[in-house]
């Protein structure tokens, strides 16, 4: 990969949208691995990912961020606060996802309004194509968002799960990028810590397996990790609740829902990392940590000043 700055270009293409998007089922697909948390339940992000994507004259860093929502509490504040600055401030390209499946323009408008005052081209990506089967309605949309956002330059339709429409989508986005050196190190694909991706995916299996408000109520904290020491590499993790009513769901009966949340967790682990781990689960009550600050500071919530 030539890095010299005459014929590279690198930059930073920031995906936007609501909760359920697409964004991280996009992202996965642009990085051709399964990098971000994925499941059927909105605000599954919470923080921003960066997946680094390069070719031959091009590095492309995709910043995944979390669902745009109204923020009723301090956590998804810092959620909101990671989107406003990912787009009003490190942008070199927005991608603006809108569910074509379900558009509800209505409930953009916030994200409308901010994407309209950005200075960097803003591409529109409809997500979930497959499920609209009169494209007819997808021109339909494609205007009327067109004319709340004057700015949008290119419109792409994608499948995300069947790779539809990702390989166009790619190329016209390292196509985008600014003539500069690359940003990250060749090779590197993230700018996180294989640990972060251990919490990530423990956090995932737990949006899968439980519901109601328990998914959102928890957060991973990966108190140890061991590595380099074949079938001893150990993780132990701490599984924080808000209240002690949550600690005996997240267990289950006879320890029955704890158990197959590790060995869930532990699979996603290992396929992501490729080597063996034996994983360990704890449950801690944490009362109100997601309005507790120093809580979210500690796990990179809130930046320290």
């Amino acid at each position: 990969m030539s890095t010299q700055t005459e014929h590279f270009r690198s930059g930073f293409a920031v995906l936007a949208g609501l909760p359920n998007a697409g964004k991280s089922t996009l992202l996965n697909a642009l990085a051709g691995g399964l990098l971000s948390p994925v499941t059927d339940k909105p605000q599954t992000t919470r923080q921003n990912i960066l997946a680094i994507i390069e070719g031959d004259n091009y590095q492309v860093v995709f910043v995944d961020t979390p669902g745009f929502l109204r923020p009723r509490y301090k956590l998804q504040q810092t959620m909101a606060a990671c989107v406003e600055r990912a787009v009003g401030e490190d942008a070199d390209l927005v991608l603006l996802l809108v569910d074509a499946s379900a558009p509800d323009l209505q409930a953009h408008q916030q994200l409308f309004e901010k994407i309209a005052r950005v200075f960097c081209p803003v591409y529109l990506v409809l997500t979930k194509t497959d499920l609209v089967k009169d494209s007819n309605i997808l021109s339909a949309l494609e205007t009327e968002v067109r004319q709340k956002l004057p700015n949008i330059s290119q419109v792409f339709r994608v499948c995300a799960p069947r790779a539809e429409g990702v390989q166009a989508l790619k190329e016209a986005v390292a196509q985008a990028m600014p003539q500069s050196p690359a940003y990250f190190p060749p090779g590197q694909w993230t700018d996180r810590w294989e640990r972060f991706y251990a919490a990530e995916f423990i956090r995932e299996q737990i949006f899968k397996l439980y519901q109601k408000e328990i998914p959102y109520s928890t957060q991973v904290e990966v108190e140890k990790f061991t590595e380099d020491l074949g079938s001893k590499n150990f993780i132990r993790a701490i599984i924080h609740v808000e209240r002690e009513s949550q600690k005996p769901i997240i267990i289950g009966k006879g320890g029955a829902a704890i158990a197959q949340l590790r060995q869930r967790a532990q699979k996603r682990i290992e396929e992501f990392l490729g080597r063996p781990y034996r994983l360990e689960l704890q449950v801690v009550v944490s009362p109100n940590w997601r309005d507790d600050p120093q809580f979210l500071e500690r796990f990179g919530y809130i930046e320290h000043d």
